[in-house]
């Protein structure tokens, strides 16, 4: 499954004599604060779509000289730019001295070219997985012996809407991508506990698509409790389908937590990990 890029593509559609461009320097800000570890701030520009956009152009959007400070209500830092050659954008920034913990507000300021954004956020709850099943594996009406589906039974708070995306990998990979479903919330349930089905599907250059939990098979998997600004950001890219925004465009009705007309989002995150092998049962 290819690792969505959290990158802005600006397309001018017209519609009659209406024409609607989006301004080709919006900043892009994928933003998150873990409880007990430093905050992770990516940045990227958004760039014109022209037909083809090579691996240059992508690198250029990569915004590296902004000023990032954040402030916990006692403590500010300004942020210092790292590298992770696993992720794009690959060059991102990490607070050292603040860490996230719950309840407190963590208040993000962006300065660039004089321009300025801010948001604010808290960690939230921590998820808790309770039991782990594995299920049959059916595809085309046809079972498919050496896979298998996974079942989480998840605690659930009834007095608080919580909000969650799914992570996974095979353990030989270098990292995660998005399980399906990717994001969900309890805004429905109201029982101690709930069932999700997750798959974990890769398509394939033909278009075939194939399971990657496979009997025998270490998987990691995060289930991240996320904030509500983050799960509408997602919710409203259509980040919870299966084909997951691939090929897609944006406009200035995606739902973000970043002032003055940034893209994206400013959240708190708390992981339950797990690691487990796909057994036949």
């Amino acid at each position: 499954m290819k690792k969505f890029i959290l990158l802005l593509i600006v397309l001018s559609s017209c519609t009659g004599d209406n024409i609607d461009v989006l301004a080709s320097d919006q900043l892009t800000v994928e933003g998150e604060i873990k409880d007990n570890s430093f905050a992770e701030i990516r940045l990227t520009n958004s760039i014109a779509f022209a037909g083809v956009i090579d691996s240059l152009e992508i690198a250029k959007s990569i915004e590296s000289k902004a000023r990032v400070e954040l402030f916990d209500g006692e403590v500010s830092e300004v942020l210092t730019l790292k590298r992770d050659d696993f992720n794009f954008p690959f060059l991102y920034y990490r607070s050292n001295i603040i860490k996230g913990e719950k309840g407190r507000v963590y208040n993000l300021s962006i300065s660039i070219r004089g321009k300025e954004f801010n948001s604010k956020t808290q960690v939230p709850e921590k998820p808790e997985v309770v039991n782990i099943d594995f299920l049959e594996s059916v595809k085309d009406g046809v079972v498919q012996p050496d896979y298998r589906d996974v079942k989480l039974t998840i605690k659930n708070d009834i007095k608080s809407v919580q909000y969650f995306k799914i992570l996974v990998r095979n353990e030989n990979e270098a990292k995660f991508s998005y399980a399906k479903p990717f994001i969900f919330n309890t805004e429905n349930i109201a029982t101690n506990q709930f069932p999700v089905i997750v798959t974990y599907v890769e398509i394939q250059d033909d278009g075939e698509r194939k399971n990657k939990f496979k009997v025998d098979e270490v998987i990691e998997l995060q289930l991240v409790g996320i904030t509500k600004e983050q799960f509408d950001f997602w919710k409203s890219i259509k980040g919870d389908e299966s084909t997951l925004i691939d090929n897609s465009s944006f406009t200035n009705e995606v739902i973000s937590n970043i002032s003055n007309g940034a893209f994206g989002y400013w959240s708190g995150e708390n992981v339950d990990n797990l690691k487990f092998k796909i057994l036949q049962k």
